[in-house]
């Protein structure tokens, strides 16, 4: 009888930990602008710090990334363009200028 309840504590502890990890994440979206005029810079890569997960910018400038964990930092960069590091805070908007 002991060990029924210690393997259901386990189940429940475990399933506690995945679920967690997964409501310990959000999606991202912005729109990435020119420091020069404003206008919505296509082709930017926007990426999760330490990991392989990221996308590009649309023709718009516009973006959206998933499953983002709430720790994370976001690496924006392009070709001719300083890159810039962001820590995210508790919005899920992050709207970025970039200058070259």
């Amino acid at each position: 009888m002991h060990k029924k309840y210690i393997h259901l504590a386990l189940t429940l502890f475990v399933f506690c930990l995945c679920t967690t990890s997964i409501w310990a994440q959000r999606n991202v979206s912005g729109r990435v602008t020119s420091a020069d005029d404003g206008s919505g810079l296509p082709g930017v890569s926007i990426a999760i710090s330490g990991t392989s997960t990221g996308t590009v910018s649309d023709v718009d400038g516009n973006y959206t990334l998933s499953n983002v964990p709430n720790d994370a930092t976001l690496v924006f960069s392009m070709v001719g363009f300083a890159t810039q590091n962001i820590a995210l805070g508790a919005s899920n908007i992050v709207n970025i200028v970039l200058a070259e």
